[in-house]
């Protein structure tokens, strides 16, 4: 087998099962690969016996693809399920929450608080200021009196 003929094979085999950005990457690093050992001495028979069958190559980059696609969709979605980095097992309790249900959640909370602290200092102000908090101010008064005759 010859390089042209390892490419041309590897270029059949993942034609059309993986994207063509994938299918040229692939055979564009299988032929620097193989250019680079004929540099080294290598005779290119050598080197192609090395790399095996292109089928099979393929057949792994292939499946090497599709999981990388499964990873992302995986990734990009709503899954509840995550990859334990350490182990690689599967685990629950990964949940993705949109950021803007956050803010939402967020924004609601400080805005029930602010309104009742509003109300809160409303009407304390109102007592303070109206004829029925005219007892408090007289008991301020009071007291401030008694501070100031102690000196």
């Amino acid at each position: 087998m010859t390089q042209r003929e390892f490419s041309d094979t590897l270029k059949k085999a993942l034609n059309g099962q993986v994207p063509p950005h994938v299918v040229t990457e692939n055979l564009n690093y299988y032929a620097d690969y193989i250019y680079g050992e004929m540099q080294k001495g290598r005779l290119e028979r050598d080197v192609l016996e090395e790399l095996g069958d292109p089928r099979l190559l393929a057949r792994t980059i292939i499946d090497a693809e599709d999981s990388s696609r499964a990873g992302r969709r995986r990734a990009s979605g709503y899954a509840d399920v995550y990859e334990d980095g350490d182990t690689g097992e599967a685990g629950r309790g990964a949940y993705h929450i949109n950021k803007w249900v956050v803010f939402g959640v967020l924004f609601l909370i400080l805005f029930l608080i602010c309104m009742i602290l509003f109300f809160t200092f409303r009407t304390a102000f109102s007592l303070l200021f109206s004829f029925r908090g005219i007892g408090f101010w007289a008991f301020l008064l009071l007291i401030i009196y008694g501070l100031s005759r102690r000196r």
